[in-house]
């Protein structure tokens, strides 16, 4: 590959896509050279008297045949030194009369186009209303100056694209769907392209899109210049982030592929001075929203740039909230309470807070969240023994407040437990339960811990606690080997005879208090910090599960490191591992007040809450879960009644579940199972709300410090001024068919045998 430059320099030829052919061409235009002496010298001269007459005869024309052999042999050695110069394709640059006259220009033109949800951004422009109505006309101008033919275009959208998740194709379909058309030499087809870029509400992939990119120009390593366009409106959302270093790295790779000046332009479409405010959360204070209980809502405000004041206003399903709040938010603006929320009865909601003002950028105006309302939650209680502390568990989750006239005792918990030896669990169907809790359980057979798995994969809780019964064999075996406990059991540790008992460190107003225990914080007589442990169960964690410990054991003054209550992530449900016992056999904690506290932190922390699936952001797929009920095939529309297709997918259990396509747009959605009707929230990424745009020298430093040029968002006739070469290949080769016909003429004209 010939080496490729900016011409500065008004030059007939300055480049070449292969020189070897050139010099190979001046060889070749030696051979008819060598064969004319050749040819001299293999006759021998013998004088006889006929021939001298001819001879005589032929000195009168001798200057004219020395010039037509002359002549001849010129023209077959310029023929093939031509030749070999077009199969070169030299190129000229666009500064010489000659080159731009004679010369065809030979290139590919990457354009970089940024159609995330920051380029919806509205500015009063003449001819466009968004930053990508402005990208799509300097695209197009910049199409419209291109050879057809000669130059071919590809180009490549930045926003972020989206694939079904858990997929092994996730990212071939994520760079394929960045490139919009493949280079091709039809510019109408490259126009057209451009025309259909739709706005994304997605967030920007930046570097996936020069990756692409980067991808393109290694294929066309043929075109003798690449050129790389990029249209973006330069935020920090989109230069700074994750993904900064290997930006920079991306930006280093594309000025070796592309070459430094103007083979790397920049148009920036940002304008300086532009701001947004956006919702970036919505989300309750607790992870489980219980019915006829006080819940609090927290929505994150977030406000980039300098702007007017907003009102956030909140609604509770169709029902405007009071209270609303007059703001100016900024990047740190803590976050806003919503207390009036009248929680009175279980099952699906929304909750929406909406920032009212007059900005350019709406679309993150307004977040949704699908919020389950717990009115009942079973939870399944297996005790190894009468004396496992089943009965203090079930009290504590459900305390008895009265009974009724038949005897039925009656709680107003919302959590409704049950009680079960271990005997009886594989007949229970664990997915009724939101909950499973294994008490002082000696040993699970395989066939049980099968079962305890799949409903943990599937979202389940599973919490188990320690006792006198726990075989630490059978349970490593069993349990670990299935990743249901967080490490492998050690021993049992007991205090000494006549020693101090442990307590758990805790310490009320630690900056480093877990969250799950933050409804203590600041209560420094609750007690949990004075509960005497005669025994707890040591256990190794295992690092690969990534254990989270909540609480450690203390001895005396002296924290001991070993973990009181451990929670690790299992796919799509938990584990919570309580070390020491549920009954007063290894504590005295069922008997303490924080108890119950406790225990009901630990499960709303860490139960599943069941409207995950019904929260998404743009570009998404919703996965209708196996276990929801249905009574038809479902149906998802979006707020204009259009359907969105839902196809039956296999999972990896073997269950059939539907998944919808990428869902394109924020909203409320509308998911019909036949038996009712579900909201669907798809919300914007809020990684794209920071709109604000980096200097010039900022936006250099993000691509890797490259020499590259930055345009406004509109370009002057200066800067649309071709800088680049015109490939002289076709020209020269017109020249050497042209020879070669004269050749054939002039060998013809200038023979010795003539017809008379």
């Amino acid at each position: 590959m010939g080496s490729v430059v900016v011409c500065n320099t008004p030059l007939i030829i300055a480049w070449a896509v292969t020189p070897s052919f050139f010099w190979a061409g001046l060889a070749l235009a030696a051979i008819p050279v060598i064969i004319h002496l050749l040819n001299r010298r293999r006759f021998r001269v013998v004088r006889w008297a006929a021939m001298e007459y001819l001879l005589a005869a032929l000195r009168k024309n001798r200057r004219r045949l020395k010039f037509e052999q002359l002549l001849l042999l010129l023209t077959r050695c310029s023929l093939l030194a031509l030749l070999g110069l077009a199969l070169a394709r030299p190129g000229g640059c666009s500064r010489s009369t000659i080159a731009a006259f004679a010369g065809q220009r030979a290139a590919l033109h990457v354009f970089v186009i940024d159609n995330s949800y920051s380029m919806a951004y509205e500015v009063e422009r003449p001819r466009a209303r968004t930053h990508l109505d402005q990208a799509r006309l300097l695209a197009r101008q910049q199409i419209e100056k291109l050879i057809a033919g000669s130059e071919s275009v590809a180009i490549v959208t930045a926003a972020r694209p989206s694939a079904p998740p858990g997929t092994q194709a996730q990212s071939a379909a994520h760079a394929a769907g960045m490139v919009v058309l493949r280079p091709t030499f039809d510019l109408e087809a490259a126009r057209s392209a451009v025309d259909r870029i739709e706005q994304s509400f997605g967030g920007t992939d930046l570097a996936g899109a020069l990756q692409a990119a980067a991808e393109i120009a290694r294929e066309e390593k043929k075109q003798p210049q690449r050129y790389l366009h990029i249209l973006t409106d330069c935020t920090r959302s989109a230069l700074e982030g994750a993904r900064a270093e290997a930006l920079a790295q991306l930006g280093r790779d594309l000025s070796e592929l592309f070459g430094g000046g103007r083979r790397i332009c920049l148009y920036n479409l940002g304008r300086e001075n532009q701001f947004n405010y956006a919702v970036v959360d919505v989300r309750p204070e607790s992870p489980l929203v219980r019915a006829k209980l006080d819940s609090e809502f927290l929505a994150e405000v977030r406000g980039f740039g300098s702007g007017p004041d907003s009102v956030l206003r909140w609604k509770w399903d169709d029902k405007v909230l009071p209270d609303s709040v007059r703001l100016r938010p900024d990047a740190s603006t803590p976050p806003q309470r919503q207390r009036r929320v009248e929680v009175q009865q279980g099952g699906i909601h929304v909750i929406s807070a909406t920032l009212v003002n007059d900005e350019r950028l709406p679309v993150d105006n307004t977040r949704h969240r699908v919020v389950e309302v717990a009115s009942e939650m079973k939870v399944l209680i297996v005790e190894g023994d009468r004396a496992s502390g089943a009965a203090s568990l079930e009290l504590a989750l459900a305390p008895r407040t009265e009974i009724g006239p038949t005897g039925t005792i009656r709680s107003d918990s919302y959590v409704v437990p049950q009680v079960i030896s271990d005997l009886e669990l594989a007949n229970k169907v664990l997915a009724d339960y939101r909950a499973v809790i294994l008490a002082n359980v000696g040993a699970v057979n395989p066939a049980q811990a099968d079962q305890l798995l799949a409903y943990v994969s599937r979202g389940g809780t599973l919490m188990i606690f320690m006792g006198q019964q726990v075989s630490t064999d059978a349970w490593n075996s069993v349990l670990y080997s299935r990743k249901l406990l967080p490490g492998k059991l050690v021993a049992r540790k007991t205090m000494t005879a006549g020693g101090t008992a442990f307590t758990f460190d805790f310490r009320a107003n630690s900056p480093t208090l877990h969250p799950l225990l933050s409804i203590f914080r600041g209560e420094e007589q609750c007690g949990l910090d004075s509960v005497p442990i005669e025994a707890y169960m040591q256990i190794d964690l295992d690092p690969q599960l990534k254990p989270d410990v909540v609480l450690r054991y203390m001895s005396g003054e002296k924290p001991t490191g070993d973990p009181a209550i451990i929670v690790h992530n299992l796919d799509r449900g938990r584990v919570v591992t309580v070390t020491t016992s549920a009954s007063s056999e290894w504590n005295s904690l069922p008997q303490r007040p924080a108890y119950p506290v406790l225990l009901h932190e630990l499960l709303a922390g860490t139960v599943s809450v069941g409207d995950r699936w019904m929260n998404l952001l743009v570009g998404q797929c919703l996965d209708v879960p196996p276990d929801l009920k249905l009574t038809a095939a479902p149906v998802l529309t979006d707020s204009s009644g259009k359907q969105i297709p839902l196809e039956a997918v296999p999972g990896d259990d073997g269950r059939v579940f539907y998944r919808s396509r990428a869902i394109d747009k924020p909203g409320l959605y509308q998911l019909n199972t036949g038996m009712t009707v579900l909201p669907i929230a798809v919300n914007v990424p809020a990684d794209e709300a920071d709109v604000r745009v980096l200097p010039v020298e900022a936006v250099r430093k993000a691509l890797g410090d490259i020499d590259l040029a930055v345009f406004g968002d509109s370009l002057s006739e200066a800067e649309m001024a071709r800088d680049d070469g015109s490939d002289l290949g076709w020209s020269i080769m017109a020249v050497v068919l042209a020879l070669a016909a004269v050749e054939c003429f002039m060998a013809m004209k200038f023979g010795h045998q003539r017809k008379r």
